[in-house]
């Protein structure tokens, strides 16, 4: 009934046309012996049949009826019939504050108005109003007391959803029910559980005289860090600001009042919030995750695996076909020193041979030899070179270069250095350098510059084509270390570089 006001035309009385102006929050028409008008800027909370009337601290008048006009009011409070026009203005009034005179007797005839009294009540003041006759008999006497009150919740329920246009219409037809409304159920404590998602609506226990007035409220988490501003509500209140999973308080309080009422509020979390539910999920999905890795690390493992294993086995067929080729390169050699009648270079050359033939088997399923191994390897294949051909081989390591730590692919060189003597040492000089450069291995053929070929297609037959193939599939198996080779002409020698890349890394 916050904007109802009731219009009543009482042929008895009418009353001063000043209380028609809207200054106070609530008015009560008073009717008994002597009528009256009391205003109260924040509410009038009950009255009695022992005629105590109950009131916020606040602002307050009281003023006497006229009799001229119609009364607006909000409640109407009616004990008796008053009494005629004649005896009232014949009585006299006085009031006591707290016990002590205020206004002495005071005839109503000689009031210059029709205001008692309008003034500002603090918390735990009474007034005590009296009228008697003129004779001293007692026509009327009533009391006024301060109380603080705080908001009580009577009931509540849980709505599934919130809707703000049916907000006003619900709130009136409730405030017409005194008892709890269906669907309410009776609040025997101070916490409350909503179930998750729900929609909390509460409906405020009513005071006699207090059945509209605001209501401040406002939601404190639950460890008080976090406090919302106070916001104006009416006896009923709904709370959709509320989230699952999260505890609050609220606080509830009426206007002009510091006493407040406390509630807890339980907002139930939805099933994937809880902490098991949680938990269960996250472990779940980890676990999945790290089978799904394992999963996906093993296939991979096993494909890099597979493939390095065709590699592997791609670069073994492609080193067993250098055995071959040396073998006829060889055989050859040793046939041509037999045919011109230099049987004791071509028993040398056999021995020798012999010995290389005996490394290269054992070595045949390696795809890495030392370095030391390699340069043995070497050393005995120039040897019969030098044989057939006469020429001087110079080699030279260098010193921060060791030899024995340092694994490389057999026979890699041989080809390089086949080609060299074939197109250019033969009857000159031949150099081979093992160098550090940085984090890089170099080995250098250098010979004089003949018939130099730097085709591998063409150069040296099918030597430097299976060397090209096998630096193909090494630096396939080790992409972080590759080895290449190149050739480089200069003004009177032509050198084959093969580059270990990052071989000391």
């Amino acid at each position: 009934m916050k904007n109802r006001r009731w219009i009543i035309a009482l042929w008895l009385f009418p009353v001063l046309a000043t209380a028609q102006q809207k200054q106070f929050r609530q008015v009560v028409c008073f009717i008994a012996e002597i009528p009256l008008i009391i205003e109260s800027d924040h509410g009038i909370i009950s009255y009695s049949r022992d005629k105590i009337f109950e009131i916020s601290p606040g602002r307050i008048r009281i003023s006497m009826a006229a009799r001229k006009s119609e009364i607006e009011f909000e409640h109407l409070i009616q004990i008796s019939t008053p009494l005629p026009l004649t005896k009232q203005n014949s009585s006299q009034f006085a009031i006591l504050w707290n016990k002590q005179q205020y206004i002495d007797w005071i005839p109503v005839m000689k009031l210059d108005n029709a205001v008692l009294l309008d003034t500002t009540l603090n918390l735990n003041d009474s007034l005590l109003l009296e009228w008697k006759t003129v004779g001293n008999k007692p026509i009327q006497q009533f009391i006024l007391k301060t109380k603080m009150i705080k908001p009580l919740i009577a009931g509540f329920r849980i709505n599934e959803y919130f809707d703000s246009i049916t907000q006003g219409q619900k709130i009136r037809v409730l405030k017409r029910k005194n008892a709890l409304p269906k669907g309410f159920t009776a609040l025997k404590s101070d916490s409350i559980e909503i179930k998750a998602g729900g929609i909390l609506e509460l409906k405020l226990k009513p005071y006699p005289l207090l059945t509209d007035t605001i209501i401040y409220y406002r939601i404190v988490s639950n460890n008080e860090t976090k406090i919302l501003p106070w916001r104006s509500g009416s006896h009923i209140l709904t709370l959709p600001e509320l989230h699952a999973d999260n505890n609050y308080i609220l606080e509830l309080r009426y206007p002009n009042q510091s006493e407040t009422s406390r509630y807890f509020l339980t907002h139930k979390p939805f099933w994937y919030q809880i902490t098991w539910v949680q938990w269960s999920i996250g472990i779940s999905l980890m676990t999945s995750i790290i089978l799904l890795i394992r999963w996906y690390y093993r296939r991979k493992i096993r494909l890099i695996s597979a493939q390095r294993q065709r590699l592997e086995e791609q670069l073994t067929t492609i080193q067993s076909q250098l055995n071959p080729h040396f073998i006829f390169n060889a055989l050859s050699s040793i046939e041509g020193l037999v045919s011109t009648g230099e049987n004791k270079l071509a028993n040398e050359y056999l021995t020798t041979f012999s010995l290389i033939m005996r490394e290269t088997l054992k070595n045949a399923d390696k795809l890495l030899i030392s370095l030391t191994e390699e340069i043995a390897l070497l050393e005995k294949y120039i040897s019969i070179e030098e044989l057939r051909f006469g020429f001087n081989c110079n080699m030279r390591i260098s010193p921060e270069i060791r030899a024995d730590e340092i694994q490389v692919p057999p026979m890699l060189a041989q080809p390089l250095i086949e080609n060299a003597v074939k197109h250019g040492a033969a009857g000159g000089m031949l150099f081979v350098a093992i160098e550090k450069n940085g984090n890089d291995m170099v080995i250098t053929v250098t010979n004089n510059k003949a018939d130099h070929k730097t085709d591998p297609q063409t150069a040296g037959g099918y030597g430097l084509t299976f060397t090209q193939q096998r630096l193909k599939h090494f630096s396939a198996l080790n992409p972080q270390s590759p080895i290449s080779f190149s050739f480089i002409e200069h003004a009177s020698t032509f050198e084959a570089r093969l580059t270990f890349t990052n071989w000391f890394v």
